[in-house]
């Protein structure tokens, strides 16, 4: 781990601003999204019903009256949602502009701990997009790669993690796991939305339940697996697509989505990925390949 850590093979500056317009585009999608399922803070008609009872942060949060001062009064919402979305767009269009990005974190922070408080659930969805932008908020480069480092091991732990927990509490043993999941959590779909192709095929699974166990218990491995990537980077590009293969199943089985955790992967692409398809190299020279 330590070796990964101080490897020299680092993100030079040009790499960093790459990175950071593809961040920045995906977090903008990803407000652009919020916006059409009707979750931006002026689109929540002043919500009573919170969840407050998660950690201190949410406590703070809640006792200075934040999120209802904000969701209480439209205009002041309407302002909100568009400050957020423009420090997005500047942070995409100036990525080294720092006072953008920390804007954007700030806001978002709050877009946060409101979004959940008033979701009445403490959703992790929205986690990676939450610590994304802290790595373009410092000014050195060490600095950056540290942290963007840091993101890449917080995403192999709640990989990891998940497997640690599944495993230790024997539920990979229980037979039928796999379709109590997809019961529990598919209901309600199938209640409201009968006719549709992915009803009819929860119904076909829910007819074999044997597929869903073996669906469960290759989730559980897959999730297991991320622990190698404590220990090298050489299986990233694999980590890459396992990760986005475990968020369909999560979204398949259990209604769960984790799509905007996607974004964290960026971490697991090798520095030199991102050299082959530059028209620099890390010392600012351009390519062989490039017109003089």
């Amino acid at each position: 781990m330590a070796a990964t850590l101080t490897h020299t093979d680092l993100y030079s500056p040009f790499e960093r601003k790459r990175i950071a317009r593809i961040v920045f585009s995906l977090f903008l999608l990803s407000l652009v999204w919020s916006f059409f399922s009707n979750t931006l803070l002026h689109q929540l008609c002043r919500p009573v019903i919170k969840y407050p009872y998660v950690d201190p942060t949410y406590w703070a949060m809640n006792w200075l009256r934040i999120p209802e001062m904000i969701t209480d009064n439209y205009l002041l919402a309407w302002i909100f949602d568009g400050l957020l979305i423009s420090s997005c767009v500047l942070s995409l269009l100036f990525p080294d502009k720092r006072i953008f990005v920390w804007s954007l974190i700030i806001l978002f922070f709050i877009y946060f701990i409101t979004y959940n408080t008033y979701g009445v659930w403490h959703t992790g969805n929205k986690i990676g997009l939450l610590l994304i932008a802290i790595p373009f908020a410092v000014r050195d480069n060490k600095s950056f790669n540290y942290l963007w480092q840091g993101l890449r091991y917080f995403l192999l732990f709640s990989f990891s993690c998940a497997f640690l927990w599944k495993f230790f509490r024997f539920s990979w043993l229980y037979a039928d796991e796999g379709i109590l999941i997809m019961k529990k959590n598919a209901a309600a779909y199938l209640y409201f939305k009968p006719n549709t192709w992915l009803a009819h095929l929860y119904e076909w699974f829910l007819q074999h339940p044997g597929l869903l166990q073996v669906l469960y218990i290759a989730g559980v491995v897959l999730e297991g697996v991320f622990i190698i990537g404590f220990f090298t980077r050489k299986e990233d590009r694999y980590l890459f697509i396992l990760s986005i293969l475990l968020v369909l199943g999560f979204w398949f089985m259990a209604e769960a989505h984790f799509f905007e955790l996607l974004i964290l992967n960026l971490t697991l692409i090798p520095p030199h990925f991102i050299r082959r398809y530059s028209h620099y190299t890390p010392s600012g020279l351009k390519t062989a390949g490039s017109s003089k």
